[in-house]
């Protein structure tokens, strides 16, 4: 049986019209886009995205703009539709730690997702959005826009991180046994067992800062933090636990304030029609803020930033 990607083009009647459509509007239109790799910090994870290569593709850019007015920055919310007579395969087969930025009168877009694509009409479909003001500055368009060797975080997440590579000198080299990623930076389509660290709030314990003769600010803090563990039984979860108390006493980095236990988390997928092995557990820490950037100091001797391409 013939499939409609062998059927010829004078066979499909939608294609032509459809085609012509695009190149009256297009106007020969030339869309040229930046390709960004996915860099890293070791200290916190934060992300930021590093210029590569340039694509020029032909195809029809619409897009739609509203204004929005928020407590933190007045912007105007664009959505963006590129439309190509043929499948652009940099999107398609680029690593996951590859974007494809375009740039048009003077805004850049992002795109996420394709979509809307019928084989007989032979048209793609890319959608995305604008690249929000307050996140221009992670795309490094100048190589001195960020010092690598410092973290971008002022809460205690440098410390939380800091497990990924630590194991306790007692209790038979006691360890979490999982890699702790920062909350929306896991890495794309990461297969269990992993975690996650959301720091949701940091209040004072300490109402004002001590400022040393060298000028180290010193301020007692605490963290409220909630660990989302996949893929692990009850079993190491409750070893997860005892790693943490562990690590809290060994290095001081951080100190407990709560006793923290185990809930079960309900994250299901109905074509599976079954749900996931969460665990969550939410943490109470005080530490110093300058405690903080002694650990940051420390693994900058052991690690530096990385530029992660997969394929």
């Amino acid at each position: 049986m013939t499939r409609i990607s062998e059927t010829p083009n004078d066979t499909m009647p939608l294609r032509g019209p459809l085609q012509d459509g695009v190149d009256t509007i297009d106007l020969n239109q030339q869309v040229q886009f930046q390709a960004y790799t996915r860099v890293v910090l070791p200290l916190d994870k934060y992300v930021f995205w590093s210029p590569t290569t340039k694509l020029c593709a032909s195809g029809s850019l619409h897009y739609s703009q509203e204004m929005e007015q928020r407590e933190d920055e007045t912007v105007g919310v664009a959505t963006v539709t590129f439309t190509s007579q043929k499948r652009i395969t940099e999107f398609s087969e680029s690593p996951v730690s590859t974007i494809y930025v375009a740039e048009h009168c003077g805004f850049r877009y992002a795109f996420s997702q394709q979509s809307g694509h019928y084989e007989q009409a032979g048209l793609w479909h890319y959608f995305g959005h604008l690249v929000y003001p307050a996140l221009e500055s992670q795309l490094l368009d100048r190589p001195d826009a960020i010092d690598p060797n410092r973290a971008v975080v002022s809460n205690s997440l440098a410390l939380w991180l800091s497990l990924n590579s630590w194991s306790s000198p007692y209790n038979a080299g006691f360890k979490t046994g999982i890699t702790l990623y920062p909350a929306y930076l896991v890495d794309s389509n990461l297969t269990p067992p992993y975690g996650a660290v959301d720091i949701e709030d940091t209040y004072p314990l300490q109402a004002v800062p001590y400022i040393d003769g060298e000028r180290n600010h010193w301020q007692l803090v605490a963290d409220r933090v909630t660990i989302t563990l996949y893929g692990l039984q009850s079993n190491e979860a409750m070893d997860f636990v005892d790693a943490i108390n562990s690590y809290s006493v060994l290095t001081e980095n951080f100190g407990l304030m709560n006793t923290p236990v185990i809930s079960d988390g309900k994250r299901p997928q109905p074509e599976l029609q079954a749900i996931a092995m969460q665990k969550k557990i939410t943490y109470e820490v005080n530490y110093y803020q300058t405690r903080v950037a002694d650990i940051a100091r420390q693994l900058i001797l052991s690690a530096q930033a990385a530029i992660l391409i997969r394929d």
